[in-house]
């Protein structure tokens, strides 16, 4: 093989790895619908893909019967609208051990419960994703924010792990680093 036929290879694989990275770039940087898709979940305090301020985060026991936090509290003042993450129906809507509670079953078997939450929605009821269910009440504990868990399986699952991740995009910037 002479020089000219080697430098000839070279370039080609040269063009074809940048090619393949452009395009790799390319892929993985598209957002669907500018940012958010219809049937997507969204936050219950802000109502779209960033969940605010997270004072307290998912914890889960090693063993289901040992303590541990199975949810994230965000932060949300009292008497501000909550939101269904999710389209789903009402699965119950009331009081659980004094706690104002509203719990929601989702079309993928997720079900996502919100405390304290003074329902205005009732068991049974369809909620689209990102509808006002209640507002935010007192927790007798004295918890600040909002509770939010989910559910999936029978397993407690990190509920910001419901949320799209986010678009993460690097400018240049200028100078040396």
């Amino acid at each position: 093989m002479n020089n000219r036929t080697k430098n000839t290879l070279r370039s080609r694989h040269i063009a074809a790895v940048a090619s393949l990275s452009l395009l790799a770039v390319f892929l993985t940087t598209i957002h669907p619908g500018g940012g958010h898709t219809a049937g997507a979940w969204v936050s219950p305090t802000t109502g779209g893909e960033n969940p605010g301020m997270v004072l307290r985060p998912f914890a889960p026991p090693a063993h289901d019967w040992l303590p541990g936090h199975r949810g994230v509290d965000l932060a949300l003042p009292r008497g501000r609208p909550v939101r269904a993450a999710g389209d789903g129906t009402v699965f119950f809507s009331g009081t659980v051990a004094g706690t104002a509670t509203v719990s929601i079953d989702h079309p993928d078997g997720t079900r996502t419960t919100y405390q304290p939450v003074i329902g205005t929605v009732t068991a049974g009821d369809p909620v689209t994703e990102g509808q006002v269910i209640g507002t935010l009440g007192t927790d007798p504990r004295g918890w600040p924010g909002l509770s939010w868990g989910a559910r999936r399986d029978g397993a407690y699952v990190n509920p910001l792990g419901l949320l799209p991740r986010p678009l993460i995009r690097l400018k240049p910037v200028d100078g040396p680093a």
